[in-house]
């Protein structure tokens, strides 16, 4: 069928519904919309919130990570023998601000500058954005070569109900402490909603194109991570309660060890997170509106590579019966975005 067909066939079905990138203001957050995602980011603590949006334009947007108390969900810093929590630590001012594809953190105290961006990305299978990007970049701000690393304890909570608290390519159902690293370390963790038919979830990558590999990665009780400063010691024989201050709290923390940060320089640790997918993430995917924008000036070849993404996705999608109204209005505009271009492209016949 040809691009005409199908474009026409989107236009006969569907309604103009375009969730673009916005900004939605309210007391002390930032807050930000793009496809099924919905990004919150707490000046107050220096915390962020995820939300997916399930069953359609008419759904609700489910909380991806603990949503009652975000200072739960924490990134850590270690610079020499200090750790340092984000939003916690007064030796850093803080500032919150959006970007064009997303909103960033951004810490600064004497020594170090931490820049947390947050950036709407699609996994391959989706039309439009279903994860967010994190990008960490520490920057030595000191007259001395330091030694820097990151920690990240993630709150989860979609697998308690059901006591299936994690799951990775190999692992079916995780009930106790865990430690992973090297060899054991998985491709991708998720947190499930168990029992649902959408195989709804936390997925987050540990591995991937423009990934940055965690050194370890621990599943443990969340007050025993959260009480211990840097590295913990799991044990098998523990599960993900800790009597009888933390019943049934699991959580999932990455490690990035240490490494040399000289005078002046920047490292940056990347993770990508999402709404559960089959085909899953890397660190370069983006969504569709982003990928026009990029594409932007760079010609026919980016246009047509754009083309050939939006008819992949639109026969997946058809093929499936996954495309809800929402996903075939955002294609549909980037055809009539696409059309608008294509005038460039037409023969110079002169006069």
């Amino acid at each position: 069928m040809t691009l005409t067909k199908r474009a026409h066939r989107l236009s006969l079905g569907i309604a103009l519904l375009l969730l673009l990138a916005f900004a939605i203001p309210s007391a002390g957050a930032l807050e930000l919309a793009d496809g099924r995602m919905k990004l919150t980011l707490h000046e107050d603590s220096g915390r962020f919130s995820l939300s997916c949006l399930i069953g359609g334009k008419e759904g609700v947007y489910v909380p991806m990570i603990a949503s009652q108390d975000p200072r739960t969900t924490m990134l850590s810093v270690v610079v020499g023998n200090k750790v340092f929590v984000m939003g916690d630590n007064g030796e850093f001012s803080q500032t919150v601000e959006k970007t064009a594809s997303g909103a960033r953190f951004v810490w600064r105290s004497i020594t170090l500058q931490v820049t947390e961006t947050f950036t709407f990305v699609a996994s391959p299978d989706s039309p439009v954005s279903n994860g967010v990007r994190i990008d960490i970049a520490l920057k030595n701000l000191s007259e001395q070569d330091v030694a820097a690393g990151v920690r990240y304890l993630f709150d989860t909570y979609l697998g308690e109900a059901s006591f299936v608290h994690f799951r990775t390519d190999t692992l079916t159902k995780l009930t106790n402490e865990l430690s992973m690293s090297g060899s054991s370390r998985p491709p991708y963790w998720v947190s499930p909603l168990a029992g649902d038919p959408q195989d709804f979830g936390l997925m987050v990558m540990t591995s991937g194109v423009g990934i940055t590999v965690p050194d370890t990665l621990i599943f443990a009780n969340w007050k025993r991570l959260s009480d211990a400063s840097w590295i913990y010691d799991t044990s098998a024989s523990r599960n993900f309660s800790m009597l009888p201050y933390s019943v049934n709290d699991s959580a999932a923390c990455e490690y990035f060890a240490p490494r040399a940060l000289p005078r002046g320089a920047e490292m940056t640790v990347t993770l990508v997170m999402g709404q559960y997918s089959r085909s899953g993430f890397t660190g370069g995917a983006t969504s569709l509106a982003q990928s026009l924008a990029s594409a932007e000036g760079q010609g026919v070849h980016a246009d047509l590579s754009i083309v050939n993404s939006i008819l992949a996705q639109i026969d997946a999608g058809i093929s499936a019966g996954t495309l809800s109204d929402d996903e075939l209005s955002k294609l549909e505009s980037a055809l009539k975005e696409l059309e608008s271009r294509a005038a460039r492209y037409a023969p110079h016949t002169g006069e």
